[in-house]
């Protein structure tokens, strides 16, 4: 079976003095159509604001502190992100002795204080330019990481940090590819001054690694269950022998043989260490990383950490683990997050399944989604014959065309990765569409029950409290304040959110699967669920599992690995 080429290539690639100028110049003048007008009305203030990212990023970021996130005006997100690369690029050039005149950064930002911001930004553009490649690079030869005196991080790691958030929390409309070119160039230009100077042997030592140090310890293992009732397995079936199973079957299969000629397999291994650390500039690039056994658990929390400090803090301990005590501190795991839409560069390691295209059927009549479905239409008729319905329909509308994308009514799937240690669950689940998950790196035990399971065995959630959890938030405050709201900015007070959890279990699967208790406990706590029946497989490297849409599934990693699942449908 084939798989369909990334389309998603990466951009032209452009030198450090092309690349600044482009994206200063096409920040401060916006198409008439861009929605970041929307933010003031009034082009002068836009571009003043924009040359001011310690103005502009703060008020950005709080309005985009609204939940739901889809209900934040795109025109804030576009703010947000142009202001971060703005920034990114001025502390590049600042860095790198632009602009020529006067000495130390300070003062040169104390001249772009006195002077208009707008003309300090252009001045900035004509020397680069005028520059041009060698000025830049002799600009890089006397940049040292940890010069700057105004942060503890080294410039270089501050400025990565600045695009990845834009990207991760706003996921820069319009700007994706701008981001990545300046990333790109900032990278070609500092890692050949890095190697000079003995950089990367440091980064060996501290945990890069190198080119057959595996990114998980062999030892970073859990027990493998024994598979009692298995998921039927085939060999690489034709696109047409698989579209009859999904319309006709409609139940999990185990693919193998699909996807060995992904570059991530073989070429550009994703089970390399150095080959991540290569991808992430150093493991500079910024991830978010859920903190705790499971998004169930009361003290599971979340942060956004340089990806070296992942690898350090939660893949590098996994070997340690003897059992899942939680002796060892917290599990870190980097869960369905877009990874390949943030850093290109690993999107062209993989290619979509050919089955992804299959026009597939929607949820069974009778099962959670299906009725849920149903009362969303009702609601949706219901508002809109009570003349309540149209205007946040047109509104929602707008923001989708203003980001120039949909993802309902896109034919491409949609692509998250995942990258963990052994231990690493996702409690029992059911998800909005077919998926294609695809075991990369490691191994993980899958159970699976039919969408028709009743609600009295399943046990679902309803409706719970949205709470961050107190012992992480404090920790992202000392660790990574830039993460935080401005502390300047007046916080409104909101009442407490509540988030529909009916597409997850109360059923403590892990609980379960790995004690010692008899089944009578389990019995009171969730009666009927031990005699609900289900499918398991354990899901190796180069192995893919088809999970229909609504289907319940709960996931345990049995080693350290990486996975992508497609969703669509």
């Amino acid at each position: 079976m084939t798989t369909t080429p990334s389309t998603n290539l990466l951009p032209l690639r452009l030198q450090l003095h092309e690349i600044i100028p482009h994206a200063l110049l096409t920040i401060l003048n916006p198409d008439s159509t861009d929605p970041i007008h929307r933010c003031f009305n009034n082009t002068s203030v836009l571009k003043s604001h924009l040359c001011d990212p310690s103005s502009a990023l703060p008020l950005a970021d709080s309005h985009l502190r609204v939940f739901p996130f889809k209900d934040v005006d795109v025109c804030w997100r576009r703010l947000y992100t142009d202001a971060s690369i703005v920034k990114a690029c001025l502390t590049i050039c600042e860095n790198m002795g632009f602009p020529r005149e006067g000495g130390g950064r300070k003062r040169k930002r104390e001249e772009g204080q006195s002077q208009s911001r707008v003309e300090y930004v252009l001045r900035i553009v004509e020397e680069v330019r005028e520059c041009g490649s060698e000025g830049v690079r002799l600009g890089v030869g006397k940049v040292d990481e940890d010069a700057d005196a105004d942060t503890e991080k080294g410039w270089i790691t501050s400025t990565v940090e600045v695009l990845d958030k834009a990207l991760i929390m706003t996921g820069a409309p319009l700007r994706e590819e701008v981001i990545e070119m300046v990333l790109c160039a900032l990278q070609d230009v500092i890692e050949p001054e890095e190697k000079k100077s003995g950089i990367d042997e440091k980064d060996t030592e501290k945990g890069e690694g190198d080119t057959t140090t595996p990114l998980f310890s062999s030892s970073d293992a859990a027990p493998t269950p024994e598979n009692k009732f298995p998921i039927p397995r085939i060999s690489a079936p034709s696109f047409e022998s698989f579209q009859h199973h999904v319309r006709k079957a409609k139940t999990p299969i185990v693919i193998t043989d699909a996807v060995g000629h992904w570059p991530a397999m073989s070429s550009r291994p994703w089970a390399s260490r150095k080959y991540w650390f290569d991808r992430t500039f150093g493991g500079r690039r910024l991830v978010p990383v859920e903190i705790g056994r499971a998004y169930t658990d009361e003290d599971w929390g979340q942060r956004i950490m340089p990806f070296g400090e992942f690898v350090g803090r939660y893949l590098d301990r996994g070997g340690e683990r003897d059992d899942n005590d939680g002796d060892d501190g917290p599990t870190g795991y980097l869960a369905q997050h877009d990874l390949l839409s943030q850093i290109p560069a690993l999107r062209r390691d993989i290619s979509v399944p050919d089955y992804c295209f299959v026009d597939v059927p929607g949820p069974e009549p009778g099962t959670p989604l299906y009725m849920k479905k149903m009362r969303d239409e009702e609601e949706r008729k219901r508002k809109v014959e009570m003349g309540m319905g149209m205007e946040p329909v047109q509104k929602q509308k707008q923001h989708d065309d203003d980001s120039q994308t949909s993802e309902d009514e896109s034919d491409d799937p949609l692509i998250n990765t995942w990258i963990g240690p052994s231990w690493t669950i996702s409690p029992l689940h059911h998800d909005p569409y077919h998926n294609i998950f695809v075991q990369v790196v490691g191994a993980k035990y899958l159970r699976l029950y039919s969408p028709h399971t009743p609600a009295s065995q399943i046990h679902p959630k309803g409706k719970e409290t949205v709470n961050r959890t107190p012992e992480h938030e404090e920790e992202d405050e000392q660790s990574h304040p830039e993460t935080q709201p401005n502390q300047d900015t007046e916080q409104p007070t909101e009442d407490p959110q509540l988030i529909d959890m009916s597409n997850t279990s109360q059923v403590d699967l892990a609980a379960i699967e790995m004690s010692t208790a008899e089944a009578e406990q389990w019995e009171d706590l969730w009666p009927g669920f031990l005699q609900a029946e289900y499918l398991e497989t354990v899901l190796k490297e180069g192995e893919c599992l088809y999970i229909p849409v609504g289907w319940w599934h709960y996931v345990r990693s049995l080693q350290g690995g990486v996975s992508v699942s497609f969703w669509w449908g």
